[in-house]
């Protein structure tokens, strides 16, 4: 009677501890899936378009080695947080350059509520001097450097994404990228999907 007891006490300690697995489990399988099918478009309708070109695989946010001012800029300093990411010159002075940190700050504002989720960078390869108007208009943006070499290596491009803009998720992989022309809209529309599918940042 006793090891009935004991086995049944056994079993249902191990059943209790597959449901406690299964509960942390299925929430972040549904998410895996979800993030599967928003950038592989497995098992979606052919409607279902991004705007912004996916960088497969994705690139380290680490593997870009920021530095603001002589400091290494650690990427735990806005960890949790989808960044939008400019790739300019030193004194972002032609229009394009200035068009793309306009388009990024009206996008990060339309976003309201969810505005506080996502934060912006601006990355010149030598230390990014703007003008004090740009830098009015721009308040909060994280104005780093990067080494020209290494942002071509690991976007896997042969010239410097001149007024590129790039999203990262709050895990550090660089996932989406945009051309220089295109409208901000794009970048609004995809980064409103992805702040809606993530339970992450």
């Amino acid at each position: 009677m006793v090891t009935t007891t004991i086995n049944q006490s056994s079993k249902l300690k191990s059943r209790n501890r597959l449901q406690l697995a299964l509960l942390f489990l299925i929430p972040f399988a549904a998410m895996s899936l979800a993030w599967i099918m928003y950038f592989t478009g497995l098992w979606l309708p052919d409607g279902r378009t991004n705007k912004g070109e996916l960088l497969s695989p994705p690139a380290s946010f680490a593997d870009l080695h920021l530095k603001q001012g002589e400091q290494t800029f650690e990427a735990a300093m806005t960890e949790g947080l989808w960044r939008v990411v400019v790739f300019g010159s030193t004194y972002c002075q032609e229009a394009q350059c200035v068009d793309s940190l306009y388009k990024t700050r009206q996008v990060h504002i339309a976003l309201g509520k969810d505005a506080d989720r996502v934060t912006r960078f601006y990355v010149a390869p030598q230390q990014p001097t703007p003008s004090s108007e740009l830098t009015t208009e721009h308040p909060g943006i994280h104005w780093l450097t990067a080494d020209e070499e290494q942002v071509k290596k690991v976007l896997g491009l042969e010239q410097w994404p001149g007024n590129q803009v790039f999203i990262i998720d709050p895990l550090g992989n660089l996932i989406m990228g945009y051309q220089a022309e295109q409208p901000g809209g794009d970048l609004l529309d995809d980064l409103k999907k992805l702040l809606k599918a993530s339970n992450i940042g």
